[in-house]
């Protein structure tokens, strides 16, 4: 009797493990990229969002893939886990970039601060002011140049 019990306890284990492994998860393909502002300057910590275009992808996919542009403008998406790029397919892109908070100044979500760099325009998903397409097989690098 017990050596059955064992056999239903591994039985229904293997199926929770099986439910949670990554196969339900959307292929992802690297994306890099570079930021610049006004052609010049590095947004540096700018965080670079890929919206995809039909919100039911968003929910398939299970978010969005982001990335930080690091001190020499480049970023690298990240979706299921560090770098590892985005699933193929269309998005809307926003880049959002704010102020380094003063000495004792008060911060917003994730630590930044409440004030954008940047023009709203390109930190509105519902109406991007960039696209792009993610290809399997392609070199998917997006360069972006803000004002």
């Amino acid at each position: 009797m017990l050596c059955h019990c064992r056999r239903y306890v591994v039985l229904v284990a293997g199926i929770l493990f099986a439910g949670c492994s990554d196969n339900s998860r959307a292929p992802t393909f690297p994306v890099t990229g570079k930021v610049m502002y006004r052609k010049t300057t590095v947004p540096t910590g700018a965080q670079v969002v890929f919206h995809p275009l039909d919100p039911l992808v968003e929910k398939k996919i299970g978010g969005k893939p982001r990335g930080i542009v690091k001190e020499d403008g480049t970023y690298t998406l990240t979706m299921y886990s560090p770098d590892d790029g985005a699933p193929e397919g269309e998005y809307g892109v926003t880049i959002d970039w704010r102020a380094k908070p003063k000495e004792g100044g008060m911060l917003g979500d994730e630590g930044r601060s409440t004030k954008p760099l940047l023009k709203p325009k390109y930190s509105t998903p519902n109406k991007p002011a960039f696209k792009v397409t993610v290809k399997k097989g392609e070199k998917n690098e997006h360069n972006f140049d803000v004002d």
